[in-house]
């Protein structure tokens, strides 16, 4: 069954399409907003308050089957506002002094790093770099979106996007060719 289907399923009342639309995209979820926060809290927590919205938002929302880009969308503006509430509160998790990377909730970490990325260099490589570098890295490697649609969900001009690109892609390429990791 589509998620087209499922949408309109839910939104004559039937619950357990709903239920098959989280359950279909929980783990692409959960995976975009680990990549963005790095951390399995504030990772769940974004997955939670994306289906919320979702359901809240059910009769609004469209049924040509764009459900999945609507979640993504959702979920990746909800962990961007985790930093930057993170970052005015300076709290730190333990989670994310982790080299851990791009998880399933249910995953081994081990096997989940070298399956979503194949790399343990890269991922460790990739929760070290800033808050600000580690999103866009995410939103334009991992999820395919283009620097004008990051700008526009982050706010910043596309050159400031460019700029972190190409920055965060330079540090990442240090770090890998000269193995300069903190573990």
């Amino acid at each position: 069954m589509q998620d087209g289907d499922l949408v309109e399923q839910a939104q004559k009342g039937r619950g357990d399409a709903f239920e098959k639309l989280y359950h279909r995209h929980l783990d692409k979820l959960y995976s975009l907003a680990y990549g963005i926060v790095g951390n399995q809290s504030d990772a769940k927590d974004v997955v939670q308050e994306t289906f919320l919205k979702a359901f809240q938002r059910l009769p609004k929302l469209k049924r040509d089957g764009a459900i999945l880009g609507y979640l993504c969308r959702t979920a990746s503006n909800a962990a961007i506002d985790i930093l930057r509430a993170r970052r005015s509160s300076k709290v730190v998790h333990l989670d994310d002094v982790r080299a851990d990377s791009l998880l399933s909730q249910d995953a081994d970490p081990k096997e989940a790093l070298e399956s979503k990325l194949d790399n343990k260099a890269l991922a460790a490589a990739l929760m070290q770099l800033s808050d600000d570098h580690r999103v866009v890295v995410v939103l334009h490697h991992l999820e395919g979106c283009s620097v004008e649609e990051i700008a526009k969900r982050l706010d910043l001009p596309p050159g400031t996007v460019k700029s972190r690109l190409g920055r965060a892609r330079e540090t990442l390429r240090r770090r890998l060719l000269g193995k300069v990791f903190v573990e």
